[in-house]
């Protein structure tokens, strides 16, 4: 059942980067268009700054979950040489803080959100409401907090398999 959840979570959060992916493509293509206007009609195309950086904020955000998945944050490897059993603990404790910081982020960027949208902040040019932006970063991060308790349920079940005592 385990394997069939972390099978699953993965392949969610693989779509979920290419999500991320394309709004770069996207913006990649927005810029381009407006460096073309800019060179041969002399005439920016209005609002790809303003949307810019909504659109980079949502896909950095959308590749946050598959990077948790994956277990690719840095991880320095020196309790396994010691005792395996003490590095898997290492290993939960570590997927505890981070689901602690990412919690605290996405909980801090929703009361940002609210204040956001409170104010009514806009886009310079295209007048855009920015807070349904901010709205959908922060639903991701805390779909990454979810991938991350999954990550520690695996590991706990890692550190309490059988055959996973330390040899004598």
């Amino acid at each position: 059942m385990r394997e069939g959840a972390e099978r699953l979570v993965l392949q969610a959060t693989r779509a979920l980067a290419s999500v991320g992916l394309c709004l770069l493509l996207a913006l990649a293509a927005m810029t381009l268009a407006d460096g073309l206007a800019r060179w041969l009609a002399a005439q920016p195309l209005e609002g790809v700054r303003d949307v810019g950086a909504l659109i980079v904020a949502i896909a950095i955000a959308c590749c946050l979950p598959v990077g948790l998945a994956e277990r690719s944050n840095v991880t320095i490897r020196f309790a396994e040489t010691l005792s395996p059993r003490l590095g898997k603990f290492l290993d939960v404790v570590a997927a505890l803080l981070v689901l602690v910081i990412m919690g605290l982020i996405a909980w801090r960027l929703w009361l940002q959100a609210a204040i956001i949208a409170r104010d009514g902040e806009t886009t310079w040019i295209l007048q855009l409401r920015t807070a349904p932006f901010w709205y959908v970063v922060d639903i991701v991060l805390w779909c990454a907090v979810c991938v991350q308790a999954i990550v520690i349920w695996t590991e706990l079940a890692r550190l309490f398999a059988p055959g996973t005592s330390d040899p004598s």
